[in-house]
């Protein structure tokens, strides 16, 4: 289900946060079901734990994700809002910068609908 992709500029922990986040809001991850450990997770993806951890970290401190002591890391029931809103800035950010750097209006749509149809890459 997560795939990485080592040729991206994004990096490894940072693409895991985004694919984790995906799979919540599809439904996949349901609220208090649980995440693979950590070891799990990097054996499964074939990368360092120490960056899984750092993916983890960061679902946690954005409140995606809470960890049980001794029994694993779980889904939490927040709504992603925040996500959402921080997501939306982003863009607007992005989309800010394309006006300025003068790419056409249709030529953004045309980005956006390739995205929002699946022809676009996630990863990128």
């Amino acid at each position: 289900m997560i795939t990485i992709d080592t040729r991206s500029r994004v990096p490894i922990y940072e693409q895991l946060e985004k694919q984790i986040i995906k799979l919540i809001n599809l439904g996949i991850y349901e609220t208090d079901s649980p995440l693979p450990s950590v070891r799990s997770m990097a054996c499964e993806l074939g990368i360092n734990p120490n960056t899984v951890s750092k993916a983890y970290k960061g679902l946690e401190q954005q409140g995606v994700i809470y960890t049980v002591t001794g029994k694993g890391i779980f889904v939490n029931s927040t709504d992603l809002s925040k996500i959402h809103k921080q997501t939306i800035k982003a863009l607007k950010n992005v989309l800010i910068d394309a006006r300025n750097s003068g790419i056409q209006k249709p030529t953004i749509q045309k980005i956006i609908n390739e995205i929002w149809e699946g022809a676009g890459n996630d990863s990128n």
